[in-house]
């Protein structure tokens, strides 16, 4: 349908261009020229044309304004998701750093001495208050108390709030013999508490170090750095300290915090061009975080694209007014001049690009990604020389977002530096009638995401161990190839594909594996379009923690989302499951839970094994690189590559017949034949 509307326009140019530039002897049956005189029936008409058009292009701005704030909507969204997760981080890392200074000095000899010799009070108090080897300790933190029972009152204290209850704590510090911690509001402070037992021999009750550190503003801006955005501790009713980023300042840009101070967490609400989002902390408090949308360009209150169409559709409503004016002496004969411009060049033209894109001749749209349309085409030469292409075109309406242009022709040019049997070749890059697009190699086969759906359907099972350890196999070797390409200096180019997941993969009917749409890849040089720390990008269901949470991803993330792809294979269902995009992008933010942890586990041994070590909660456990990941499925793949075959045949093997047929029995427009005469622009 854009393809039809597009013709019209073309069409009703030529024709206003025509009947301006051409001087016209006609006129009306009074003696006055078109534009003052006739019926009024006929200005009537002229005006309601005009305002049609109008009207058309009011509803085309309404519509473009509210998908760019919609989208703008949800960027926001998930860049203040990210950002919760990069301040709870930060409160982690404090917490870890209360603990660890509070495990030293448990461990002060001084101290254990004086504690197994079961010194009185008096100088357990004057040891701990005055003596210049407790100083470090003493400065390193905000306040302490050393608990000797279980009681709320500590043995020794210093600069402790006078409500401050850490009673429970010190009990789970104590019965585990382990360190606990976490936060706490005393005399209106957020405090980051650490207890430590104190390992006496000998002595079946540990006395308990407290050590607490006040959460402050200095503090929390540091993680509002960390998270790109405005930070909040809340107890639900009240914001207790807040801090927004050195470049944001202060002022209204905690107006939104306050306002989703009762925020359930975890949780999201946005207020305006503001996201809050809302994770829960210990101690019955609250993380609030929030991002602001950015700002438009050159402050402009619509899109580029919507005020373009609008200046289009202004520009024809005039020139069909003038148009129609100028030929409104002689209806027959505006009926005749309208046929011959249908009938010209121009559009017979229009009507030729219609079934084709460049030098390819279209089948039949197949599908439609957030930034590209796709479809399967044909090229044709001399003779009965016929190539099958995929052409992925950039959608329309992005075409003056020079991000959107910028992103496409790097995965352009990176896909042609990229030649591996396990990636999909790109064959050709250029613009058509202004628009991008890439034709890539066409593959015979299905994607892996509705390969497991037909099996399901058809057999109630998931895809065979052996299968899924092929297609895994076949798939690292491509993502190794990447992983280890270096420019000509021999400088890593240290690509990460970042969109690793089922509908990214495809299988033939041979039984080959091929991994495609490069379109989010990280790479540390050579493209135009970068990526925002904190920004995320790619399938969160298939997503590294490190990734949901927008921060930086090596190779490794790849690995990570592989296997998630094959747990996805081998039951039929992804590991993370969750009602809302917020909640899915926390899932994957924290990595598996004990729940998808003992899912993994009960896959069959071989393959359990392998996605259990890619997906290690620390990074340095998970398999080093995909070589190696490979090297442990190899025995199980064995065999795969004929089973792999036959299941795409068994499942899919009519359609891939007619399918093949109906490429190899497409007849040839003249466009295409003439070849290079629609080439790439």
């Amino acid at each position: 349908m854009a393809k039809r509307s597009d013709t019209s326009v073309s069409q009703t140019l030529h024709a206003s261009d025509a009947s301006i530039v051409v001087d016209d002897p006609r006129v009306s049956d009074d003696g006055h020229d078109g534009d003052g005189g006739g019926p009024p029936s006929r200005r009537l008409t002229r005006l309601l044309a005009a305002i049609a058009v109008l009207a058309l292009t009011g509803g085309a701005v309404v519509w473009l304004v509210r998908i760019d704030r919609e989208q703008t909507t949800a960027r926001v969204t998930v860049e203040a998701q990210s950002a919760a997760l990069r301040a709870a981080d930060g409160i982690k890392s404090l917490l870890a750093s209360v603990e660890g200074q509070t495990q030293n000095a448990t461990a002060n000899p001084r101290l254990v001495a004086a504690l197994n010799a079961n010194v009185d009070q008096e100088t357990l108090r004057d040891l701990l208050l005055t003596e210049p080897w407790w100083e470090p300790f003493r400065r390193a933190i905000d306040g302490f108390g050393l608990y000797d029972e279980d009681s709320a009152t500590p043995v020794v204290s210093s600069r402790l709030p006078t409500d401050f209850n850490v009673l429970a704590m010190v009990q789970d510090a104590r019965q585990a013999r382990r360190t606990s911690s976490g936060l706490q509001l005393a005399a209106a402070q957020v405090l980051a508490v650490a207890a430590c037992p104190v390992d006496l021999a000998g002595r079946s009750e540990w006395p308990v170090l407290v050590a607490t550190k006040v959460l402050d503003v200095a503090l929390l801006s540091e993680m509002a750095e960390r998270a790109g955005g405005a930070v909040a501790i809340s107890d639900g009713r009240r914001l207790l300290v807040a801090a927004t980023t050195a470049a944001a300042g202060s002022g209204d840009d905690l107006a939104a915090l306050k306002r989703g101070i009762d925020i359930p967490a975890p949780g999201r609400v946005s207020y305006g061009s503001e996201t809050v989002a809302a994770l829960p902390l210990s101690g019955g408090l609250r993380l609030l975080v929030g991002v602001a949308a950015p700002a438009t360009p050159d402050g402009m209150p619509i899109p580029w694209s919507a005020v373009t169409i609008l200046i289009i559709g202004v520009t024809l409503s005039v020139g069909l007014y003038l148009m129609l004016a100028r030929q409104a002496g002689d209806a027959a004969l505006l009926d005749q001049d309208d046929d011959e411009a249908l009938t010209g060049d121009d559009a017979g033209e229009s009507a030729g690009d219609l079934g084709s894109i460049g030098r390819y001749m279209i089948v039949e749209r197949i599908g439609q990604g957030g930034m590209a349309e796709i479809f399967s085409a044909v090229t044709m030469g001399e003779g009965s020389f016929r190539r099958p292409v995929v052409i992925k075109r950039l959608r329309p309406e992005l075409i003056t977002d020079p991000n959107a242009v910028a992103q496409f022709c790097d995965e352009a040019n990176l896909l042609a530096a990229l030649h591996h049997p396990n990636i999909v070749a790109v064959h050709d890059f250029g613009r058509s009638q202004n628009q991008f697009f890439l034709a890539e190699e066409y593959v015979f086969g299905r994607d892996l995401g509705r390969l497991v759906t037909r099996r399901l359907a058809e057999a109630a099972t998931p895809l065979p161990a052996d299968v899924i350890a092929h297609v895994a196999c076949e798939l690292l070797k491509g993502l190794e190839y990447a992983h280890s390409l270096t420019n000509e200096q021999g400088r890593s180019l240290g690509i990460v594909h970042r969109d690793v997941s089922p509908e990214n993969v495809m299988v033939s009917a041979r039984g080959e594996v091929k991994l495609l749409d490069f379109g989010v890849v990280k790479a540390d040089e050579g493209r135009v379009a970068r990526t925002d720390m904190g920004v995320v990008k790619g399938n969160v269901t298939y997503m590294a923690p490190e990734q949901a949470r927008g921060l930086d991803v090596d190779a490794r993330a790849d690995l990570y989302s592989l296997a998630l792809v094959m747990f996805f294979c081998a039951t039929g269902k992804p590991l993370y499951a969750a009602d809302t995009t917020y909640g899915l992008l926390m899932k994957a933010g924290n990595g598996p839970g004990p729940d998808e942890r003992a899912a993994i586990h009960a896959l069959p041994p071989g393959l359990a094994a392998v996605i259990d070590r890619a997906t290690a909660e620390k990074i340095e456990d998970r398999y080093p690189d995909a070589h190696a990941m490979a090297a442990a499925l190899e025995s199980l793949a064995r065999g795969g590559a004929t089973a792999t075959a036959a299941l795409v045949v068994e499942l899919y093997g009519a359609e891939l017949k007619q399918e093949s047929h109906r490429m190899a029995s497409l007849v040839p427009d003249s466009s295409s034949r003439s070849g290079s005469r629609a080439g790439v622009g």
